[in-house]
């Protein structure tokens, strides 16, 4: 009777033990299966939000290099307003001083006094009024009112497929020699790197420049066009300087906020192995290589 009763505590107190035993592993197992969901709605949130918003992006670059090639030498040379200030609030060049809002439609006159017919203060207040005017101009319901087009671009994936490789490709022409200045910010990187294109290639490709063919005097001529600040110059033997050729107002020049450094540092950067991983944002496929850890740590834990 003893044994019996022994026998029946100690089965009491198995089960008791198991059933405590139990318990964390029960906790382990929601935890999981939250975190996993959890990950996985991140994963798909910022995969989404990601993808919308290089999209925009891409869409909004196409549309500023539209409207600041339409600003030709022969039509603004010598305008004291920069066909920056204007295409990104979405005007577009159509006569001489003259540009048209690609949304609202509206025009604005950019002429300008010469600064030998006036005083200084008359001229300084002309400029001042056509500045108030590229936003003012428009109707009040127009989009480029109250949203200009930016410059931050997210260097992802999409931007390196669609802008940056494209444009590196341009570079792969027969007979093209480019002689270029290679900036002392890059001469570092380039030590300790090595890529399939040349060198100089992809500076200039991260600097926004690319190549183009035109026949010019009835011969074949290479042509390298910036496609943030459209300026063009037939490339030869004298090197140029891939950064102070730019326009002075050239947005590949900015200054990024956030790292501060150009843009076209960060461009650089990216494509460069040696340092492609320094400082990197967190990416979808991280997010699911760290669900995929998560999900082996805690079935070990389980079993």
């Amino acid at each position: 009777m003893l044994s019996l009763i022994n026998r029946t505590n100690m089965d009491g107190e198995t089960s008791g033990s198991q059933t405590i035993t139990e318990k964390p592993f029960e906790v382990l197992l929601r935890a999981k299966r939250k975190a996993c969901e959890e990950l996985s709605l991140l994963t798909q949130t910022i995969s989404s939000v990601s993808s919308k918003r290089s999209k925009i992006c891409l869409e909004s670059f196409s549309t500023y290099k539209t409207l600041v090639k339409s600003y030709k030498l022969d039509l603004w040379a010598g305008n004291e307003i920069s066909p920056r200030e204007l295409a990104v609030h979405g005007w577009k060049c159509t006569a001489k001083n003259q540009v048209q809002c690609i949304a609202c439609k509206q025009f604005l006159c950019t002429a300008m006094p010469k600064i030998t017919d006036v005083d200084v203060d008359v001229y300084n207040r002309c400029l001042r009024r056509i500045r108030e005017r590229i936003l003012g101009s428009h109707v009040l319901t127009c989009l480029y009112r109250s949203k200009p087009i930016e410059f931050k671009h997210d260097v992802d994936e999409s931007f390196l497929n669609n802008v940056l490789w494209p444009r590196i490709s341009t570079y792969n022409m027969d007979g093209l020699v480019l002689n270029m200045t290679i900036p002392d910010d890059v001469v570092k990187y380039i030590k300790e790197t090595k890529f399939s294109p040349s060198q100089e290639a992809v500076v200039a490709a991260s600097l926004g420049w690319s190549v183009e063919i035109e026949s010019i005097v009835g011969q074949k001529q290479f042509v390298a066009v910036c496609e943030y600040c459209a300026k063009n110059f037939i490339l030869g033997h004298i090197a140029f300087d891939p950064i102070k050729t730019h326009r002075r107002w050239c947005p590949v020049l900015d200054v990024n906020e956030d790292s501060d450094i150009p843009l076209w540092t960060i461009i650089y950067r990216r494509i460069t192995p040696a340092v492609q991983n320094t400082s990197s944002p967190v990416t979808t496929k991280e997010i699911e290589r760290a669900k995929r850890t998560l999900d082996r740590s805690l079935s070990v834990i389980a079993r």
